[in-house]
């Protein structure tokens, strides 16, 4: 009962939190998920990598101040397969050059893939059509310069919050005919339906203070804009394939979430994949050193590849 209480105080700081200082905000909820933070900040993939493996690395301006690196794999080619990868962070926090961030790209140099790595802007001052159009614009500007570029062909990425922007721009993209890419999706531990961020299934207030901050509101009121910036609601048959990464003990982003969308995938006719952990937390890969964590990065790789 006691906990209940404490727990129910702290959402309600939380919201007066929300409306009256946005970084006063942040700092406090980081503060209650360090353990979620310090991993995701300072994490890394458990597999060794030479250091020659990440080749020339050359940053962009590609829109408005908002700037974007490339790493290209130490191997040269005439042209490459491209992972645009989109950062964690709540919508509200993390940044391209993060240290688990470019584990992710030199893994994925080491297998013979060209990363593209951008900033967005946060749901502080911006709301989520901001992100989704600089999700977009990024897209655009590698599209504009493919063959300077040497692009291949062109995949989106995404850990968390950065995986939700992926598949929603995926989604919506191929409904409305508008597809801007050639490859494949992946998301790790996405809310794929943003309404199960309140669900009894996570605990995490830092998840439900950077939903609400970027959507500007509370489920209770804004029902109809969670379930507009859900990826799910916009699966059609059109989806390229796509594959879906979750750890079954995440209290941040419940798994349920990737399950409910693989299975609308799959009722569409749409080449889907779901791979879950069954000890995985939330930016599982960072910490677990386990065989199936590699498995599965692995089979990422092979994934992108097809």
């Amino acid at each position: 009962m006691v906990k209940l209480i404490i727990k129910f105080g702290l959402i309600i700081i939380s919201f007066v939190v929300l409306f009256s200082n946005a970084l006063l905000g942040l700092l406090f909820f980081f503060l209650l998920s360090l353990p979620v933070v310090r991993n995701a900040v300072l994490g890394r993939l458990p597999i060794k990598l030479k250091k020659s493996v990440t080749g020339n690395v050359y940053t962009y301006e590609y829109k408005n101040g908002l700037k974007m690196d490339i790493y290209y794999p130490s191997v040269k080619r005439k042209s490459y397969p491209f992972v645009l990868f989109a950062h964690g962070g709540g919508w509200i926090s993390g940044y391209r050059r993060q240290p688990n961030n470019v584990s992710w790209y030199r893994f994925l140099n080491a297998n013979g893939f060209a990363v593209a790595t951008f900033d967005y802007r946060y749901g502080y001052f911006h709301y989520i059509e901001d992100i989704l159009e600089d999700l977009k614009s990024a897209v655009s500007f590698l599209n504009e310069n493919r063959e300077h570029l040497l692009i291949k062909n062109l995949n989106l990425m995404g850990l968390s919050a950065g995986g939700h922007l992926v598949l929603y721009h995926a989604m919506r993209s191929s409904k409305e005919g508008k597809k801007d890419f050639d490859g494949h999706v992946v998301a790790w531990y996405a809310p794929c339906d943003l309404l199960d961020l309140w669900s009894m299934e996570t605990s995490s207030l830092f998840a439900r203070f950077s939903v609400a901050t970027t959507l500007k509101g509370l489920p209770v009121r804004k029902k109809e804009d969670y379930v507009f910036y859900s990826p799910v609601a916009w699966v059609n048959p059109k989806v390229p394939p796509t594959m879906l990464v979750h750890g079954m003990k995440d209290d941040v982003v419940p798994y349920i979430s990737s399950v409910k969308m693989y299975k609308k995938l799959r009722e569409n006719g749409v080449q889907a994949k779901l791979r879950l952990h069954p000890k995985g937390k939330h930016g599982f890969e960072f910490v677990l050193k386990d065989p199936l964590t590699v498995k599965i990065l692995y089979e990422t790789v092979s994934f992108l590849k097809r």
